[in-house]
């Protein structure tokens, strides 16, 4: 009986500090995504919105590099179809089509839209993967959806004009955003996490610099102030929020259930009310209600044990 119960204990330790690393993870994804828009902010004084996207898929790839020869080592090739297909529709072509999308419609309606992500991979999952429902999910799916919805909403300067076109288009990336994590936990679940975000990237790397170098991105950085300028931005926003971002959210994936890590939308924009806390913003109750919601519904939905068919 007390080999049992010191047993007990030990997987509960066990269990709690796999808990604490999980948490750490998915802080740490919020962070570094949520702080991306401040280096987003300074990169655009500089560059094009979409000239800012090809830096970044070309400088989260580079910084990738050094782990390409363990994955091409460790990484089967039969998994290199799902590598592609996830390297596309979670990174490669969401990447340009914000940016395109912003063009028309408002950062106001971008935020509820990119707030939409773990809604559409609860559903996703549910449709096309058999992950089973659980009312915990769905109550802290709901709850941090709220959340993240009333920080932009009650905002006093939102704006939600826009263009019905380039609303379907951003909100397809959530959708892809969707795919994507579930494409990653059931298909690549156990393959070691830098190797394989390195080869998301690597796949991405060409079509970025051709990219770049059929806009002549060189002559403007040598002939423009501002665009030297906002370099370091654009090239610390892919290296942190694209290379370091995605590899700490694949181990992440790979740790946890799904929603848990796809609920690290919902603290994105926590992150951001504390930068403008930090940047001498006042915090108003409607930051206090969004936050509530937000970390409630995470909690939930962490609570919630996944089960797939």
């Amino acid at each position: 009986m007390e080999n049992n119960t010191e047993l007990s204990a030990e997987t509960a330790r066990i269990e709690s500090r796999r808990q604490l690393i999980n948490w750490i993870l998915l802080i740490s994804c919020a962070v570094i995504w949520g702080f991306s828009y401040f280096l987003i902010k300074h990169a655009l004084v500089g560059f094009e919105p979409m000239e800012v996207a090809g830096i970044r898929m070309f400088a989260g790839g580079i910084a990738l590099l050094p782990f390409l020869y363990q994955a091409f080592k460790k990484i089967p090739y039969n998994k290199y179809f799902w590598i592609f297909v996830c390297s596309l529709i979670g990174s490669g072509i969401p990447i340009y089509l914000y940016p395109l999308a912003q063009t028309h419609i408002s950062s106001s309606v971008t935020g509820i839209i990119n707030s939409l992500t773990p809604l559409f991979t609860f559903m996703i999952g549910v449709l096309f993967f058999k992950m089973k429902n659980h009312y915990l999910k769905v109550i802290g799916v709901v709850l941090g959806l709220f959340g993240a919805i009333a920080l932009v909403v009650f905002k006093p300067s939102a704006d939600f004009s826009g263009d019905g076109l380039f609303f379907l288009i951003a909100l397809s990336v959530p959708v892809m955003y969707g795919f994507s994590s579930n494409i990653l936990k059931r298909h690549l679940q156990g393959l070691p996490s830098l190797p394989l975000t390195s080869l998301m990237y690597f796949m991405l790397i060409i079509p970025a610099a051709f990219y770049l170098y059929h806009i002549n991105i060189l002559e403007k950085i040598n002939t423009n102030t501002e665009s030297l300028h906002a370099l370091p931005y654009a090239v610390l926003l892919g290296v942190f929020g694209t290379a370091v971002a995605m590899s700490l959210f694949n181990i992440l994936i790979q740790r946890t259930q799904i929603m848990f890590a796809a609920s690290v939308t919902y603290l994105m924009p926590v992150v951001a009310v504390f930068i403008g806390f930090v940047d001498h913003e006042t915090i108003s109750w409607y930051h206090m209600l969004g936050l509530s919601l937000i970390l409630v519904g995470v909690i939930l939905i962490n609570r919630a044990k996944e089960k797939v068919a």
